[in-house]
């Protein structure tokens, strides 16, 4: 007996041991291929309003949001296809913030660089009365499928003087490396390709 209880004692040691020499999970963020620039091509409000002439028109202000996500994509692991039916998580790869965050954050820093300092985006749903133009975006697919191709689809709307303009776009890049790393930065740029046709529709709606 108490042999038994020492080798138990000894087991629970080793396994305690092992779980904790596991190393921590590898964290990724979406990042926009233009953040580097960001800084340079978006005045702060007391700039624009001492370069601005008396009686010039105010900046738009443009809420992006809600971002929605399909519910299969909603954690914090990175997922990929394997097929059409099947699905494969990294064991330790996973998002450093909720995705529907990590997508509003880009999509919200490359619309504004896109538009420039006649507007003001903000993240989420306006209030009345204080935004002139409401973005609302639904992803409906943001991953690397079977065929090694990091796609995302989805749709939208502008809203702005009581009209609304509906679209589904898509973007593809083939990713050639099997890595998270290379995977993380083509959906990058698909979001930011996203963000580009939001801010031509924009655009066409309040120029």
């Amino acid at each position: 007996m108490k042999v038994s209880g020492a080798l138990a004692l000894l087991f629970g040691l080793a396994t305690v041991s092992a779980c904790s020499s596991v190393p921590p999970p590898t964290l990724y963020v979406l990042e926009a291929p233009v953040a580097s620039s960001l800084e340079k091509t978006a005045p702060t409000a007391s700039a624009l309003e001492k370069a601005a002439p008396a009686g010039s028109r105010q900046r738009l202000a443009v809420a992006l949001g809600p971002v929605t996500v399909p519910d299969y994509l909603d954690r914090t692991d990175i997922m990929r296809r394997s097929s059409d039916n099947r699905l494969e998580f990294g064991a330790d790869e996973r998002w450093a913030e909720p995705l529907r965050s990590g997508l509003q954050r880009l999509l919200v820093a490359v619309l504004a660089d896109r538009l420039g300092p006649g507007y003001w985006v903000t993240g989420g749903s306006g209030r009345s009365g204080q935004i002139d133009v409401e973005v609302p975006v639904d992803i409906d697919t943001f991953e690397k499928d079977a065929a090694g191709r990091v796609v995302l689809t989805a749709t939208w709307e502008v809203r702005a003087d009581g009209r609304v303009v509906r679209e589904r776009t898509g973007y593809r890049r083939t990713v050639t490396s099997s890595g998270v790393e290379d995977q993380v930065r083509a959906l990058s740029a698909d979001a930011a390709d996203l963000a580009a046709d939001l801010a031509a529709a924009i655009k066409a709606q309040r120029p």
